[in-house]
């Protein structure tokens, strides 16, 4: 088990390309120094590149993030 201390923690509310149903998940940024600071950085960074994600409704694995929030 990792145990890290976390620097900010940030909502992506995803919408699935198939059934269009919404979806929200937590991204915990650790504390390191180049770390995003904001939400501009975080959509700027390749942290969310390496994200997956499954559709619960229809399991599409296609999803476009339309918000971020902190």
């Amino acid at each position: 088990m990792y145990n890290f201390t976390c620097k900010a923690n940030y909502e992506l509310h995803i919408r699935c390309e198939n059934c269009m149903r919404e979806a929200s998940r937590i991204v915990s940024v650790p504390q390191v120094d180049d770390a995003p600071e904001d939400v501009e950085e975080l959509l700027g960074s390749g942290l969310l590149a390496n994200l997956r994600f499954k559709c619960s409704h229809c399991d599409s694995a296609i999803g476009r993030v339309f918000a971020v929030t902190r």
